[in-house]
């Protein structure tokens, strides 16, 4: 979570020095933002950086290709990360 938010940070090319944390038993991660209450969740990070970074495009251009990027962050945080395990999660990615 929090590490590959850090990552795609970097991806972005976004100046390091956001601030990422974990709430819950399920770690979700957490943006603590400087204007604002923090942002929660893998997917509304992600998307909050990709905007931070004008790379909109990343997110879709059509409302079809918004569709499959929402359905496909969706994807990666109910079901890789709801795996029990490291081998449950390389199954599901096959």
């Amino acid at each position: 979570g929090a590490e590959e938010l850090a990552l795609l940070e970097q991806l972005l090319g976004l100046p390091k020095g956001s601030k990422y944390g974990v709430q819950g038993e399920r770690k979700v991660p957490v943006l603590q933002t400087s204007n604002g209450p923090g942002l929660t969740g893998l997917t509304t990070i992600a998307a909050h950086l990709v905007k931070q970074a004008k790379k909109d495009q990343l997110l879709g251009s059509t409302a079809e290709e918004k569709a499959v990027v929402q359905q496909w962050l969706e994807y990666r945080v109910t079901r890789v990360d709801g795996g029990s395990s490291k081998e449950d999660t390389r199954i599901i990615l096959k």
